[in-house]
């Protein structure tokens, strides 16, 4: 029951953590593959400790059928990772974190569908608010180019396989301790990212400033956020999951300003406060239904979490 009540300021918890990956990314100078494979490298060795014993006593799924899954994830991780960061180099980035934003339209009507998460009408004006934060917050800064709509591509790729790769993450970690999933998940998308800078011709050894800024990518993104999001998959609805990522651009924006010192303009600010307004609807449904339980364990009906 505690962990149930923790999940919400956990997964608040999860998206300002996710929110310095820009900053870290941005000091990190190097190549997309090399911080993706690096930074999963480094956060399966931190999370060895906790993971080793969930694996001997098999709590990552001993079935062939989860196998595939926890790989699956794994590759729908990387390929989020390699094409949203892919598509910057063709499109604006308004365009790109607006397309990679979508997935919450593929996740909840999916997640209701595949894992039975109850959807209240306050759960959709929380996606649309969200949304249309996001539509505000990169209005006006759209670019057309030549190779645009590539970029523009990538870019939803990058949506569709996080929608993927949340919706395997709902069911595999009902069978699944949260270290063991993760690091097994770790693992594939830092093999899928040294075999894409290896076939790109990009795969070197990084230096001593690109190891610190992806160990803490390791330690504060990944492990503190994205591990974090695996642990409320079994707590929350998939779609509420989804919808906390759209809180990343205006957090990230807000940590550009108090620690780079970069101005933030007003379709950041107003963006932002839709964004954080709908996630805060979204999770709030799902707090209220949680508290709202009738004596004598009966409940009202609230999403599987």
């Amino acid at each position: 029951m505690i962990a149930q009540r923790a999940a919400p300021l956990a997964l608040v918890g999860a998206t300002v953590a996710v929110s310095v990956s820009a900053i870290l990314i941005t000091e990190a100078r190097t190549d997309a593959a090399t911080v993706v494979w690096l930074r999963m490298a480094l956060a399966v060795g931190l999370l060895a400790p906790w993971a080793a014993p969930q694996l001997r006593a098999r709590m990552v799924g001993g079935s062939r059928r989860d196998a595939v899954l926890t790989a699956v994830a794994g590759l729908l991780l990387a390929a989020h990772f390699l094409t949203w960061t892919a598509s910057l180099a063709y499109t604006s980035v308004a365009a790109s974190v607006l397309l990679v934003s979508l997935h919450p339209l593929i996740v909840t009507p999916l997640g209701a569908r595949l894992h039975g998460d109850a959807v209240s009408g306050r759960v959709i004006a929380g996606i649309v608010l969200a949304l249309a934060g996001t539509v505000v917050t990169c209005a006006g800064a759209f670019t057309a180019g030549g190779n645009a709509l590539g970029g523009d591509l990538l870019a939803l790729a990058g949506g569709i396989a996080l929608a993927g790769y949340l919706l395997i993450g709902r069911s595999r970690r009902r069978r699944s301790g949260v270290a063991a999933y993760s690091a097994a998940v770790y693992a594939v998308v830092s093999a899928a990212a040294v075999g894409v800078a290896a076939a790109s011709g990009t795969l070197h050894a990084p230096s001593v400033r690109t190891l610190i800024a992806c160990l803490g990518l390791a330690a504060v993104c990944t492990i503190g956020g994205h591990t974090v999001f695996n642990w409320t998959l079994r707590r929350l609805p998939a779609s509420t999951v989804s919808l906390s990522f759209l809180g990343e651009p205006p957090l990230a924006a807000l940590l550009a300003f108090l620690i780079l010192g970069q101005r933030i303009g007003l379709a950041t600010i107003v963006g932002g406060a839709l964004i954080l307004a709908g996630l805060g609807a979204a999770v709030s449904t799902w707090t209220e239904a949680r508290l709202a339980a009738a004596p004598g364990g009966m409940r009202i009906r609230s999403p599987r979490g």
